[in-house]
C-alpha cells in the first residue's frame, strides 16, 4: 500500500494552468470534448475557489514538460439550495463542490482527504455558506467527509400522447398558458432560462440553483462532439408574455424499417413556479411530432407529474441518489431552515473534519417553526454524527430513518421522534440539477 503523506494545497490560475488542469481531467473522467479546447475541458471552474495538489517534485515517467503535474483539484461554485422553511421555502447560499478529481498515480495517498479538508475549511472561514452540496460519482466516498444523500433523482418515463389526468381547476390554468419551442443558442434564450430557473427553482423544494454564468457554462455547445444529435431545445410556459416555467431537451430521431417514426425525449431538467406551468410543460413534452418517449429527470417520488401520468407502473419510475449535503457551519445551518413544530432539543455531534461542529448544541424551535441553535454544556438529549443531520436536512428523509444507519444514541425518550417529525417537510425536495 503507498505511504500517504501531508500534501500542500495550493491555488490555481487560469492563465498559467489551463493545459495541467485538462491533463488531469482526461488522466481521471476519460471523457474529452471532442473538438474542444483545454479552456472547453474546464468549463465554467470558478478559478478562485479552486484548490489542487502537485504531483511530488521528482521527475516522473514519460514527463515531457517541465511543469509539474497536477496530482488533484477540487472547485467550487456559488449556488443556493431551496430549504423548508416556517411558512414554505427559501434559498439559502450553499457552495456546489465540483470537479474532485485525483490522478491515478495519486491514489491512496491522502490527496483526497487534503484536498476535502481544504475546501471545508476555506468554506467555513468565508462565513458565506453553511452548507455545501455535491453529485456523487462515487457514492462510496463522501460519507467519511460529512456528506448525505438529502434528495433522490427520480426518472419517469413518459409515452407520447399520455393522458395526464389533473384537477379541473389545475387543468384550465395550464390551458391559458402558452408554450413555445426556442433553440437553447436563440436571441436571449440562455438569459430567459437562467431567469426562469432562478425564480421556479426559488420555489421548488430542494432545488440546486447555479449563477448566469454557470447556466451559460451548462448550455455551451460542441457540434464535433455533439455529431447527428440536435441543438439543446426548449420548451418557455408563458404567462402574459413573461416565463413561468421552462424544459430543455433533445430529440433522438429514429425510423424503423418501414417508415415508421419512433423517436425519443431525453429531458436535460424541467422547472415549473405552479402546477399549471408543470402540467402546460409536460402536455407540450407529450405531444412532440415524431417520438414515442420521453424521459424526464429531476422529479420527486410525491411529484403531481407522476400521478397525473397514473402512477409508478405506468411511468417505470427509476430513482438514485441525487444531492449529497454536507453541514459546514452547523448552528447556521440549523438555524437557516424551519421547522414544522416546536422541539427544545441537545445534540451531542460527532464531526471530524469539521471539528467546529462538534460537541454540545442546544437546537431551540419556537411555535412559528424558527429556529436558534448555540453551544450549551447541557446533558445531550440524542448523540449523531454531522451525517444524520445532513440526511434529514431538506426534509425528505426522516432522522428516525437515519438512526439504524448512523447510529443515533438517544439518552431522551422521544427527543429523536420529536425532533424527526419536526424536520419533516410536507412534500419531497425534488432532484438537483447537475454541478
Amino acid at each position: 500500500m503507498s505511504k500517504k503523506i501531508e500534501h500542500e494545497v495550493i491555488r490555481l490560475n487560469e492563465d498559467r494552468d489551463l493545459d495541467r488542469l485538462a491533463h488531469l481531467e482526461h488522466a481521471t473522467w476519460f471523457s474529452p470534448t471532442e473538438g474542444g479546447s483545454p479552456a472547453d475541458a474546464v468549463g465554467p471552474l470558478d478559478f478562485d475557489s479552486t484548490g489542487a495538489v502537485e504531483m511530488p517534485a521528482r521527475a516522473k515517467f514519460g514527463q515531457t514538460s517541465q511543469t509539474t503535474p497536477l496530482g488533484g483539484v477540487y472547485g467550487a461554485f456559488d449556488m443556493t439550495v431551496t430549504v423548508p422553511t416556517a411558512d414554505g421555502v427559501a434559498p439559502i447560499p450553499m457552495s456546489g463542490l465540483t470537479w474532485v478529481a485525483v490522478h491515478p498515480d495519486m491514489r491512496r495517498r491522502g490527496v483526497l482527504r487534503a484536498l476535502m479538508s481544504d475546501h471545508l475549511n476555506r468554506v467555513h472561514d468565508q462565513g458565506r455558506y453553511a452548507v455545501a452540496g455535491l453529485h456523487a460519482s462515487d457514492p462510496g466516498i463522501y460519507g467519511r467527509f460529512g456528506y448525505e444523500v438529502a434528495s433522490y433523482d427520480v426518472l419517469y418515463n413518459l409515452s407520447h400522447g399520455a393522458t395526464l389526468q389533473a384537477p379541473q381547476a389545475i387543468s384550465d390554468a395550464a390551458g391559458a398558458l402558452e408554450t413555445t419551442l426556442l433553440p437553447s443558442d436563440g436571441p436571449g434564450v440562455l438569459d430567459a432560462i437562467h431567469e426562469a430557473h432562478q425564480r421556479a427553482g426559488g420555489v421548488s423544494l430542494g432545488a440546486a440553483v447555479r449563477s448566469a454564468g454557470l447556466t451559460k457554462g451548462d448550455y455551451r455547445d460542441f457540434p464535433k462532439a455533439r455529431g447527428s444529435k440536435e441543438k439543446v431545445q426548449v420548451v418557455f410556459a408563458l404567462q402574459d408574455g413573461q416565463p413561468v416555467g421552462y424544459a430543455s431537451f433533445r430529440r433522438n430521431s429514429e425510423w424503423s424499417d418501414v417508415g415508421v417514426a419512433s423517436g425519443s425525449v431525453t429531458m436535460r431538467e424541467i422547472f415549473a413556479e405552479s402546477e399549471a406551468a408543470l402540467l402546460a410543460l409536460a402536455r407540450r413534452l407529450t405531444t412532440l411530432d415524431l417520438t414515442t418517449s420521453i424521459k424526464v429527470w429531476g422529479r420527486r417520488m410525491d411529484d403531481p407529474l407522476m400521478w397525473w401520468a397514473g402512477g409508478p407502473r405506468n411511468v417505470g419510475v427509476r430513482m438514485g441518489d441525487s444531492l449529497w449535503l454536507r453541514l459546514v457551519d452547523l448552528p447556521k445551518a440549523l438555524a437557516q431552515r424551519g421547522y414544522a413544530a416546536p422541539v427544545d432539543v441537545v445534540l451531542g455531534i460527532a464531526d471530524e473534519y469539521c471539528p467546529w461542529n462538534s460537541g454540545r448544541w442546544r437546537l431551540t424551535i419556537n411555535e412559528a417553526g424558527q429556529a436558534h441553535c448555540s453551544r450549551t454544556q447541557d446533558n445531550a438529549d440524542l448523540e449523531l454524527p454531522v451525517q444524520a443531520l445532513a440526511a434529514a436536512y431538506l426534509g425528505g428523509r426522516s432522522l428516525v430513518s437515519q438512526a439504524p444507519i448512523h447510529g443515533i444514541v438517544e439518552h431522551t425518550d422521544g427527543a429523536l421522534t420529536r425532533l424527526s417529525r419536526a424536520m419533516r417537510s410536507d412534500i419531497e425536495p425534488i432532484g438537483s440539477i447537475g454541478f
